[in-house]
């Protein structure tokens, strides 16, 4: 039940992040390239300063919230999916993000192990 709150709020924050991507491409799921994706992870980080996502860390410290881009990395990628890493040296913590290369948010955590993944 935890899990599927989680991959409701993520869904719910990647519509939101990509309401007018989606807008401008007609919907579609292309893929987006990996720097987008690290620019949606760390909206999405930016957005856990100020709501629990519901994944077992609760907000993140306002820290989050300024991180710059630069911070941003590919950290694995695979077939249909992209893992995002944004180093938070403040916090010494790296925050995972787990995405399809449409954009789509499935999962987030400290690990950087997400299960079920190829």
């Amino acid at each position: 039940m935890k899990k599927l709150l989680a991959l409701i709020l993520s869904t719910i924050f990647s519509t939101a992040l990509f309401s007018t991507t989606a807008l401008g491409h007609g919907g579609s799921h292309h893929p987006i390239s990996p720097e987008k994706a690290q620019i949606v992870a760390t909206k999405l980080a930016n957005q856990f300063t100020t709501l629990d996502p519901g994944l077992g860390f609760g907000k993140l410290p306002q820290s989050w919230l300024d991180l710059p881009a630069t911070q941003a990395s590919t950290h694995k990628s695979g077939k249909g999916y992209y893992i995002i890493k944004l180093d938070n040296k403040t916090e010494k913590k790296s925050l995972y993000v787990l995405m399809a290369i449409s954009g789509e948010v499935y999962d987030a955590n400290f690990s950087g192990d997400f299960k079920g993944l190829k």
